[in-house]
């Protein structure tokens, strides 16, 4: 999306982002309000999500490997229906959103960050900067949980508990909207510096 879009322009591109599958539950509205001020302009997002990843250690990509994600609600059969295949390292993991957004002015990235600290997106900054003064902001939740579930094919969570890690991964993720909710209600809201 390009800063300074109509709005039915933007509605536009984010139905057919929708259509093809681009966008999370719920983004629509947030990217919306977030693409309001002339100055900003949304390329990227994710809602929050909860994965499960295959291997030894979660953080290590080129070892380890998504086996189930949803940016919506989990589910205790989900997690059943991954713990009953056979494998040997598995992580739950739970993280509250991510949006970039380029700003055309320095000022304005700084003034969204300050904002976006004071609604909980505590590891927000600057990625990069271009001359004449535009910048790519990283807007990221300090919201997330990761959880062993399985070690070397030793289930570590007790069955009668995956209930309370369920529901914990999803208040993580809900948790995670609602402060952006907030977030993109106050930032389409202002003028001064988007």
């Amino acid at each position: 999306m390009s800063a300074g879009n109509s709005t039915s322009s933007i509605e536009a591109i984010l139905v057919e982002e929708r259509l093809i599958g681009y966008l999370d539950p719920g983004a629509e509205e947030v990217l919306l309000k977030l693409n309001k001020p002339a100055k900003l302009e949304t390329t990227s997002s994710c809602m929050g999500r909860v994965s499960i990843v295959e291997g030894e250690w979660h953080w290590m990509r080129d070892e380890a490997r998504i086996v189930y994600k949803t940016h919506d609600t989990l589910t205790l059969d989900e997690v059943e229906r991954v713990l009953s295949r056979p494998f040997t390292d598995l992580w739950l993991k739970a993280s509250g959103p991510i949006i970039h957004l380029k700003s055309s002015s320095i000022e304005c990235a700084h003034s969204l960050i300050q904002l976006a600290r004071i609604h909980g997106f505590k590891h927000s900054g600057i990625i990069s900067a271009q001359r004449g003064g535009h910048a790519v902001v990283e807007l990221m939740s300090s919201l997330e949980m990761s959880l062993p579930l399985r070690v070397r094919n030793r289930d570590i969570i007790r069955e009668e508990s995956l209930v309370e890690v369920v529901e914990l991964a999803n208040r993580i993720v809900n948790l995670g909207r609602r402060r952006l909710y907030s977030l993109a209600e106050v930032v389409s809201s202002l003028q001064e510096c988007f």
